[in-house]
């Protein structure tokens, strides 16, 4: 049965459990797989130094824990042996353009901002943020489009294939909206795969790597510092941003970025065949971000000076458990 919008033609046709950790790399993930050479997300992470975070401010002014996207998403498809492509958008003849692209490159990835998303409840209840989807279909009289979104962050977050109005896919990808980490609209985003592509496979070298960038990048290095000093600046301001703040500190730690991207590591760690004293700090690290969502929660129920406190103490852990991590991963250079 087809979910609809009452006042749109925008339905999910399909839905799936299998939802991706992050938006982008999911897309290029699912639409690398469609070109018929698979590159599984964890693969993109690895290659695209994805487990590196920075901090800053995102697309309501409120602080965000994140890797690069952007960044991560070419870098570990090129490094997947693809070239990604960019195309400006022409609002005039978006159909035609799509449709042009789908039948050279199979499906297109794109940035949109999820206010105009109204196949998904859960984007016409909240706050719009900017979010990847994958277009591998247009309507011959071009009124719709077919769209694979790999991680719609409902209570239990899940992918679907979605038909869109072809207006509400216009506005969704021209209405701009932008944070401090990305902003990636305005363009629609190919793979191709030359035929004597090389593809890295080097998994040891790829976390060693990362290890190094974050020694040597103040951006990765202070991400914690800075995180938590954009959070006390917004729990001292007035009492709805500070709640408000209190959220999102818990989305960001356990549900979008901290503690998916870690479960994600810890795969990868396995398949390198990390030490168990690599997997004793990962885990640490781990529990600690886990810990910090439950206290934004209550935070955010409460604006407790004492829950306050316990915040700043466990960004000092976690501050210094990711320098260990990190230190640790560079000494070992597990898999290689």
């Amino acid at each position: 049965m087809l979910e609809q919008h009452a006042r749109t033609g925008s339905v999910i046709t399909e839905r799936f459990s299998d939802a991706a950790v992050n938006c982008l790399t999911g897309s290029y993930s699912r639409l690398a797989a469609i070109r018929g050479h698979p590159v599984p997300e964890q693969v993109v992470f690895e290659r695209g130094d994805g487990f590196l975070f920075q901090a800053g401010l995102d697309e309501s002014g409120y602080p965000e824990y994140i890797f690069p996207v952007q960044e991560a998403g070419a870098l570990g498809m090129s490094r997947s042996g693809f070239v990604v492509h960019q195309e400006p958008i022409d609002e005039s003849i978006l159909g035609t353009q799509l449709a042009s692209l789908i039948a050279r490159f199979d499906g297109v990835v794109v940035w949109v901002n999820t206010a105009h998303l109204r196949y998904a409840e859960i984007y016409r209840t909240n706050d719009p943020y900017l979010h990847a989807v994958v277009v591998d279909g247009v309507a011959d009289n071009r009124g719709s489009a077919d769209i694979i979104d790999c991680l719609v962050v409902d209570r239990t977050p899940f992918a679907c294939r979605a038909r869109m109005d072809l207006d509400d896919l216009r506005r969704a990808v021209t209405d701009r909206i932008r944070s401090e980490a990305h902003d990636g609209m305005g363009f629609l985003n190919v793979i191709e795969r030359p035929a004597d592509a090389p593809a890295n496979n080097d998994l040891g070298s790829m976390l060693a790597r990362q290890a190094e960038r974050f020694a040597a990048e103040e951006r990765f290095r202070s991400a914690v510092r800075r995180y938590q000093e954009l959070c006390e600046e917004c729990f001292d301001g007035p009492p709805e941003r500070a709640m408000r703040a209190g959220r999102r500190l818990f989305q960001h730690s356990s549900v979008l970025y901290a503690v998916p991207s870690l479960t994600l590591m810890a795969a990868s760690l396995t398949t390198a065949g990390a030490s168990p004293a690599i997997f004793a700090r990962h885990g640490h690290v781990l529990r600690n971000w886990q810990a910090m969502g439950v206290l934004g929660l209550r935070f955010e129920a409460t604006a407790a000076l004492s829950v306050r406190k316990r915040i700043r103490e466990r960004f000092a852990i976690l501050d210094e458990a990711t320098d260990q991590l990190w230190a640790a991963i560079a000494a070992e250079r597990p898999g290689t």
